[in-house]
Parts: C-alpha cells; sequence; structure tokens
C-alpha cells in the first residue's frame, strides 16, 4: 500500500511537549561507543520510512546509539532480517503487499526462532487488524497505530523494547554463562575442567556487568610473591582480542599495564579497576595464582560493582576448591613412587582419544613374566626399579610422544596415538638384558596388542579388547605378543558363559553320563568302559574340549568328578542286578584336584558311597601330571594305589620326549593317543610311536590301550604291533547306560572286523 491509501504517521509532539525530548536527547548516559542498537523498519510507504528517520536522528538509548535499516515489503522483510541477526526491534506495518503481510511476517520470524526481538505492529488501518485478536494470536510486543504514534511516544515505545530485548539477551549471558560454569563443576575431574571453569567465569562476568568485553582473560600459573611479578603466567581461556592468545604468557599480550596488574594486591579478590579495565587476582594455598582481566568499552553501574564484589568472593572459594581438587587429580593419575602415569592416567588417556576426540589408537599391555619371581627374590623396591628401568627404554625405543603408563605391579601399558607400534617393537624392547643396581637383568614379555578390528569404538571395549589379547597370550603363548582380533574377546565371553552355565548345569543335575566300551584286541571281549561327560548348553552340545578346562579354572571339577563316580556306581550297580559280567570302569582325574591335599580324601569317601571296588574301577591320570608331578601330588596317587586301585596313564607321549618318569609313578596301563593311531599304516607300522609305546611298555610290564581307533585297517596294525586292549567309534561310541547294555547284547568283533 502506498500514502495515497492514506497510511500516514504522524511524528509531531503532542501538545505541551515541546522542548521536553530535543533531537540530541540522551534517554539514558553511558558511552555512545558501543554498537548501536539495529531497528529494522518494514514499510511500503517510503515517506514512512523518512519520517521514522527523522524522528529518530542523533537519539541514543541505553547508551547506544540507533542504526535504522529498512525494508519495504514482507518478503523483503523476512530477507533482511535473517541477514541482520542481532536486530533489537522490528517496527512493522500490517497492510503491504497483501492484506496481512505484515501479520504473516511475524509468524514466519517467530516460527523460525526468533524470539528476542522485540516486535512493534505499526498500522493506519486498524480495520484490517483488530488490536485484541492480534495480541491474542500473534507474538507481538506492542500495537499503536500510526496516527497516535508521535515523536515521543515512538522513543518511549522503543526505549521500553529495547530495554526488554536488552534484559532477554543478559539473561542469554547469565544462562551460558552458567552452564559453563556447571560444566566446569561437573566436569572437575577432567584434565580441561580448569579451562571450562575460566571460560565460564568470563562469560559469567560480561553478564555480571552488562558489558560486551573488548578482551577479557583468565591466566593461572604457579602463585608469584611480591617480588616476582606476574609475567609469565600462561593464558587459558580468552574472549575479544585476546581469543586467540590462548597458551601465551600474559606479558607478550600487547596493550595491557603489567606493572599494574602486578601490584595488585595477592590473595586479595576484591575487583580493581584500572582504566577502561577490571582486574582480580587470586591465590589457593599458596601454589597456584588465578588473574581474571576483563577490558569494556560501557561505563559502569555502582549495584553492578557490589554484585562483582559478591562474585568474587564466590569465585575465590571456588577457585581454591578447584585447585585442590587439580591437586589430588595430580596426585590421583601419578605414580607416586617412580613418578610416572598410573592406571587412572591410562583410562583417562584412552577415553580422551576415542571417547571425546573420537580417534584411533594403537594400545598394548605389557606383563613382565619374570616379575613376579623377582618380587618374591628381591622384594618391590627392587621391581619398582625394574619397571622404570623398562619404561625408560620404551620411551627411548618408541618414542617419548608413546604414552607408556604403569597398571599394576608388574604391568605397563602403552597409547599410541599416531598408530604405529606393533607387536615386534614392543618385543625389541626385551632384546638385550637391563641394568638394575649394576646387575644385567634378562626379561621377557607377554604383549597383548590392538590396532583395530574393535566392534564398538569406546575407551571401554579398547580396553577389554586389550586385556582380552594379554589374557589369551599368557595362557597360548607366554614371552610372546600376539594381536588382537575379535575372536579372542568371543571365546572369553564363550568362556565366561560356559562357567556360569556349567555352574547351573551342575546344580541341576544337567549333565549327562556316557560309558565307551574296552575290548580286548584279539577275542572281542568286553573288559571295561571309560566315563565321559556330556553337556548341552543353549540346545546345542558343549565338546568336553571346551567345558572341562572351564571346570578346571573355575574350581567345578571336582564336582564333576564326584557326580561321575556315582553315574559310575549306579551303572555297576545295574549290571549287577541284571547278572551282566563285572567290568572296570576308568574315571579321568584332574590334575587339578590331584594337587589339593584334601582331595583324596574326599574321592576314596565318594567311591565307598558309591559302593564301588578296585575290581569295578579304576583311575586315569594325564601324561602333563605325570611331568609336572610334584612329591605332594604324587604322594596322593600312591594312596589310591595303596587302596588297591589300578591306574592308567593317559595321553601318552603328547608333548613330552622324556620318558623317565614311567620308573616311579605306580601306575598299571598306558593309554596310546588317539593322534599316534590316526597316521598309522602297514609299511610303516613298525617304526610308529605307537610300535616304541608298545615295546616300552612290554618291557616294563605294563598293559597297553590304544585309544581312537576308528578303522579297521587301524584295527589290524594294532594287532600286528601287539597291542593287546583298544578303545574307538570303530566298536562302540559312548553311550548311556541303557543304550551300553544293549550294544553289549549285540556285539560281535567279527562282524565289525570282517565288515
Amino acid at each position: 500500500m502506498t500514502s495515497e491509501h492514506y497510511d500516514v504517521i504522524h511524528i509531531l509532539d503532542e501538545p505541551g511537549e515541546e522542548g521536553v525530548l530535543q533531537e540530541d536527547t540522551v534517554v539514558y548516559s553511558a558511552s555512545v561507543s558501543a554498537a548501536p542498537w539495529k531497528i529494522l523498519v518494514v514499510d511500503d510507504d517510503v515517506d514512512v520510512h523518512e519520517a521514522t528517520e527523522f524522528a529518530l536522528r542523533k537519539i541514543t538509548i541505553l547508551g547506544r546509539k540507533l542504526e535504522l535499516i529498512h525494508a519495504y515489503s514482507g518478503e523483503e522483510g523476512n530477507r533482511v532480517f535473517n541477514a541482520n541477526s542481532d536486530i533489537a526491534v522490528l517496527l512493522l506495518d500490517v497492510v503491504m503487499e497483501e492484506e496481512h503481510a505484515g501479520l504473516q511476517l511475524v509468524r514466519q520470524l517467530r516460527e523460525q526462532g526468533h524470539h528476542k526481538p522485540r516486535i512493534i505492529l505499526r498500522t493506519g488501518h486498524p480495520g484490517y487488524a483488530p488490536e485484541s485478536r492480534i495480541i491474542r494470536d500473534y507474538d507481538i510486543n506492542d500495537y499503536r497505530t500510526k496516527d497516535e504514534l508521535t515523536r515521543t511516544r515512538l522513543i518511549t515505545t522503543l526505549t521500553a523494547s529495547i530495554r526488554a530485548y536488552d534484559y532477554i539477551n543478559m539473561l542469554e549471558q547469565t544462562r551460558s554463562g552458567l552452564e559453563l560454569i556447571i560444566e566446569s563443576t561437573r566436569d572437575l575431574y577432567h584434565r580441561r575442567s580448569f579451562d571450562l571453569f575460566a571460560q565460564g567465569v568470563l562469560v559469567q562476568l560480561a553478564a555480571l556487568l552488562r558489558l560486551e568485553p573488548e578482551g577479557a582473560i583468565c591466566a593461572i600459573g604457579p602463585s608469584q610473591d611480591e617480588n616476582n611479578p606476574i609475567h609469565a603466567l600462561p593464558i587459558i581461556a580468552g574472549l575479544g582480542r585476546f581469543s586467540e592468545q590462548i597458551g601465551l604468557d600474559i606479558a607478550s599480550l600487547p596493550g595491557i599495564d603489567i606493572d599494574a596488574l602486578s601490584r595488585l594486591p595477592f590473595n586479595h579478590h576484591e575487583p580493581v579497576l584500572i582504566g577502561k579495565s577490571i582486574a582480580m587476582r587470586f591465590a589457593a594455598n599458596k601454589d597456584r595464582e588465578l588473574l581474571v582481566y576483563f577490558e569494556h568499552a560501557g561505563g559502569i553501574e555502582k549495584d553492578a560493582i557490589s554484585l562483582l564484589r559478591l562474585f568474587s568472593g564466590n569465585l575465590a572459594l571456588c577457585f581454591e576448591n578447584l585447585a585442590l581438587i587439580k591437586r589430588l587429580d595430580e596426585l590421583a593419575f601419578v605414580d607416586q613412587k617412580l613418578g610416572i602415569p598410573n592406571h587412572n592416567a591410562y583410562f583417562r588417556k584412552l577415553s580422551d582419544i576415542i571417547d571425546i576426540h573420537n580417534k584411533d589408537c594403537h594400545v598394548a599391555l605389557v606383563s613382565i613374566d619374570e616379575a613376579p619371581q623377582f618380587a618374591v627374590a628381591f622384594g618391590m623396591e627392587f621391581i619398582d626399579r625394574l619397571i622404570l628401568a623398562v619404561h625408560s627404554r620404551m620411551k627411548v625405543m618408541i618414542g617419548k610422544d608413546i604414552f607408556v603408563a604403569r597398571l599394576g605391579e608388574f604391568r605397563l601399558a602403552v597409547i599410541d596415538e599416531n598408530c604405529v607400534i606393533g607387536e615386534a617393537i614392543l618385543s625389541s624392547v626385551f632384546d638385550h638384558a637391563f641394568m638394575i643396581e649394576d646387575n644385567n637383568i634378562a626379561l621377557s614379555a607377554t604383549i597383548g596388542v590392538v590396532r583395530e578390528g574393535v566392534k564398538n569404538h569406546e575407551s571401554v571395549a579398547v580396553d577389554r579388547a586389550v586385556r582380552t589379547t594379554l589374557l589369551r597370550a599368557t595362557q597360548k603363548t607366554p614371552g610372546r605378543a600376539m594381536l588382537y582380533t575379535p575372536d579372542l574377546e568371543d571365546n572369553i565371553a564363550r568362556s565366561v558363559q560356559l562357567r556360569a552355565g556349567l555352574h547351573d548345569a551342575l546344580q541341576n543335575g544337567d549333565i549327562a553320563f556316557h560309558f565307551q566300551p574296552q575290548l580286548a584286541l584279539g577275542t572281542g571281549a568286553l573288559i571295561g568302559a571309560e566315563v565321559l561327560a556330556r553337556w548341552t548348553f543353549k540346545g546345542a552340545p558343549v565338546s568336553p574340549a571346551y567345558f572341562i578346562p572351564v571346570a578346571e579354572k573355575s574350581g567345578l571339577i571336582s564336582e564333576l568328578t564326584f557326580q561321575a563316580l556315582r553315574a559310575v556306581g549306579l551303572f555297576v550297580a545295574k549290571r549287577k542286578a541284571q547278572a551282566l559280567p563285572e567290568i572296570r570302569v576308568s574315571l579321568n582325574l584332574s590334575v587339578s584336584d590331584i594337587n589339593q591335599k584334601e582331595f583324596i580324601p574326599q574321592l576314596l569317601k565318594n567311591v565307598r558311597d558309591a559302593d564301588l571296588t578296585p575290581a569295578t574301577l579304576q583311575f586315569e591320570i594325564t601324561e602333563s601330571f605325570a611331568v609336572q608331578g610334584a612329591s605332594d601330588a604324587l604322594v596322593a596317587i600312591n594312596k589310591l594305589k595303596d587302596a588297591g586301585f589300578r591306574l592308567s596313564l593317559d595321553d601318552f607321549g603328547t608333548g613330552f620326549s622324556s620318558l623317565s618318569y614311567l620308573d616311579h609313578l605306580p601306575i598299571d596301563e598306558v593309554k596310546i593317543d588317539r593322534s599316534f593311531v590316526s597316521p598309522l599304516q602297514v609299511v610303516t607300522a613298525r617304526q610308529s610311536i605307537a610300535a616304541s609305546t608298545q615295546t616300552i611298555a612290554d618291557n616294563l610290564g605294563l598293559e597297553v590301550l590304544a585309544e581312537g581307533v576308528e578303522t579297521v585297517e587301524q584295527h589290524q596294525i594294532l594287532r600286528f604291533i601287539g597291542v593287546k586292549f583298544v578303545q574307538g567309534f570303530l566298536y562302540g561310541r559312548p553311550m548311556p547306560e541303557a543304550d551300553f547294555m544293549t550294544w553289549e547284547q549285540n556285539w560281535d568283533m567279527a562282524k565289525v572286523v570282517n565288515q
């Protein structure tokens, strides 16, 4: 709409107000060097723009000049507004290119999230937009007809609107500063907590004084006395012209009166005005100092100074507490004996790289194999020196930028942000002896390394992966380095699940016991059986090769053995009730059980409770026990021998070259392992380990049983080399007792051998 539609604004003083407000009137006195308030005038009448410009020339409100920006349609007003984010007031016509163009612009701006600017509707056609409906339906702050908006009322309305806009900004600044302060207190144990605290102080100070900072800094460093100026304090937070100066010493900044700052009362948090700047100096426990310096362009009211004194008093208490926590933080993250990063520092470093900065890194755990023995022989002080020597060599060989921390008494953690280190260079650290107290000490280490492959890119997942790798390396390849692969973690998780499941299965009686026949090779007569545990977990069978080691490591193997004894007792009793021939059942004993002093008495008690005798039961021990057996363990199995029970040596020949133990073990039988039965061939039969075992056993007066027989050819070869007893799938698989007795009724060696 144009002026021909009577859209006229009257900028005339009301009668009797001449001289009340002159062109150069200042509504609120202060420095006028601050940025002007931006006023957006949106009206399709050029005369309205000119009249508004004329009425507001040389006017200052709240100490700042006015800058008028012009738009001539609702659409243009939207574009101009979004191009100027700091518009304080919008003087808006209702009727422009469309009847409700102004109202549509109001709705658009508010929906776009522009809630701070104050909107004043000015209309020359109040009938188009009734005031009651507009106030109800639209988020506007004032509604005026153009003929009532005199110059005085225009300035009054703008003053009220700008004051409201200013308070909204102040509240928002206060909220931002408080959020940073709260974040710093919530994050005190994070290494940047002082940075966040300092930044929050500056923002809060600006909001408190209702001033825009020209430049502001917080500097923290060792406390200085009156004879030692504060030149070396480093800047940890900056606003305005100092925002890019973080990390520099305060003395290097231009335009700062260092001498005046140095003369500030030490540990006296009273704010001091220095020209157009404010400074405060705090100290905590005489070992740390905080300097707050704030430059501004505007005047400061007395009320603001009073609030600043209160703020500075609280700030001093907060800083002192924060400095104390920082000191505790330093103690918590450094090994107090060696002065190197500790377990907490390792976790913080890993979290900082992965969780905060979302970066990759290589991580390794290094466990010194000989350290536990040295600790017993020479004490922990020697171990401390040893760990420090390894740490120093790592920093030299791998690089000073590599993070190395002590994890526990005998272990170091390595973190490489450059993703360079691998297994080889870590292992090479131990290629040469270490000089400890003028002694050359040769060391080896078991190392777990994680370079990639962790499914969940979080610090806790990476830490779990590297610990899993070290654990598996300790179990499988001690003294060497192992690289992480996802299946390692799956295996560990599987072991944990199996342990819990096996515990429940033993409690609930869910372990089944099967019996595999043992036969006289020449006649086919049934001479015995081996009892074997079978377990189904979550609907799938679990191999004994998996759950037996789990039972041994978790202390469940004794209960499994005793349940097997009860199963053998029931098996023997049922055979007797059915008048079947008496046979001897073999039961495996765990090395871990035999090494327990109380185990053999418990075992013999369970044997008596199951009504078993040496005629119906014999025990098997593994070759690993035979080689590793200590004197106490030998005493234990001799007790079984003295009680009349036969002993069989299982897994014979697997991994050990010395046969001297056969002379002092009270064994009656040697079992040839299936790994020596499977490769048997006619042409090499006499040179086979199976044949050698039979010869040795004959010379020592021992019986021999070959297990794992699966083919007729193996059967014939074993008979050829003189083996008298056999066991394997060729004759019968492990079976429940009922199936075993059915098999026994139908058993015929000739049918198997001649098929």
